[in-house]
């Protein structure tokens, strides 16, 4: 009973959808990966996916014996990849330790639902990126750039679906002026690169003229569904023009 209360595959399906589709943009970036680094990718991976919830659920008691032997857990792989690769896993791994370190602040301080807490919550998912692909491969300039391009699309994204519900009183503005930070890239990565991030630019800038607020069950359902649909797309879009990069078709 306590093995199924602890693994488990996130009952929020946006959380297993981000996590992975930063363990998959990892592996595009990283065309030229070695086997043995990504089982250890994968291990984590897998891990991550079956304790997030229960690490999530429980933040706000991140003493208990329990939520240590999890988080210890996790950590073997991560421990095991900076062996076998050096402290650039480390640097890899720093985004989201941080983004989880303030996380935990909120958490301890029954804020755990806040908007900044799920901004820093998806921002740890987003985040493992830079801990996937420093696995497996060298972290360059140019694959941080492109984890750059996923981590302020997710954090506006947040911000976006946040601000069209109606309980709560974030100013659309602040998901817009977030994703304008994600054209920072292009002071290294090529144009193309811009070509997944039109739709998002558009439509966050429409949201700061036209904010339409959602209410009930059925319409914030709907448009959850929408959202994460483009979401997949926004990240589909960003494999095929990453893979094109790695492989230098132009």
């Amino acid at each position: 009973m306590l093995t199924k209360n602890i693994f488990r595959i996130p009952r929020e399906k946006s959380s297993a959808g981000i996590l992975t589709f930063s363990f998959l943009l990892a592996v595009f970036s990283s065309l030229h990966f070695k086997w043995p680094n990504l089982l250890i990718a994968l291990i984590s991976y897998l891990l991550f996916l079956l304790t997030f919830d229960f690490l999530f659920e429980n933040s706000a008691k991140p003493f208990n014996i329990n939520y240590i032997m999890i988080v210890l857990l996790d950590a073997v792989p991560i421990f095991i990849a900076i062996a076998l690769n050096g402290m650039i896993v480390l640097l890899g791994i720093l985004p989201s330790l941080i983004c989880a370190s303030i996380y935990l602040l909120y958490a301890i301080r029954r804020k755990g639902r806040s908007v900044q807490a799920l901004v820093l919550g998806s921002s740890i998912l987003a985040g493992f990126y830079y801990y996937f692909a420093s696995i497996l491969s060298w972290l360059g300039f140019a694959k941080s750039l492109i984890g750059f391009l996923l981590f302020s699309y997710n954090a506006a994204e947040v911000l976006y679906v946040e601000s069209k519900l109606k309980f709560r009183n974030i100013d659309p503005k602040y998901s817009f002026a977030i994703f304008l930070t994600s054209f920072l890239a292009f002071i290294y990565l090529p144009l193309y690169f811009v070509l997944p991030l039109v739709e998002p630019s558009v439509r966050f800038f429409v949201n700061v003229f036209k904010n339409r607020k959602f209410s009930n069950y059925e319409e914030i359902n709907m448009f959850g569904i929408k959202e994460f649909a483009r979401y997949s797309l926004f990240f589909i879009f960003l494999c095929i023009i990453t893979v094109i990069y790695e492989v230098k078709i132009i």
